[in-house]
C-alpha cells in the first residue's frame, strides 16, 4: 500500500510521526491529528507540478495528492516524507 507520513519536529529535534495518509482505492484516506486531516480535506494543498499557481489537490485526486505532500509540508516545522510502498 502506498503512503505519506507528516511528521512534526519536536524542541529537542525529534520528529514525530502527526499523521500518515494512504492510498485506497485511488482516494487518500488520513489518520492522526484530526485538525491537520481536516485542514487537508477542507483546504487541499497546492499542486507544484501544475502550470496554473493557484490549482488544488484532494484526497480525491489520490496519487498525485501523495506525491505533491512533501512539496507542501517542508520546513523545520512539519515536513512530509516522500511516497513510500508498505
Amino acid at each position: 500500500m502506498t503512503f505519506v507520513e507528516i511528521y512534526k519536529t519536536k524542541n529537542d529535534g525529534s520528529q514525530e510521526i502527526i499523521a500518515t495518509c494512504r492510498l485506497k482505492d485511488d482516494v487518500v484516506a488520513c489518520e492522526g491529528n484530526e485538525v491537520l486531516i481536516n485542514n487537508l480535506k477542507e483546504d487541499g494543498i497546492s499542486d507544484y507540478s501544475s502550470a496554473d499557481p493557484g490549482k488544488k489537490l484532494f484526497f480525491k485526486d489520490g496519487p498525485k495528492f501523495l506525491e505533491q505532500l512533501m512539496f507542501n509540508f517542508k520546513s523545520g516545522y512539519l515536513n512530509a516524507s516522500a511516497v513510500k510502498e508498505g
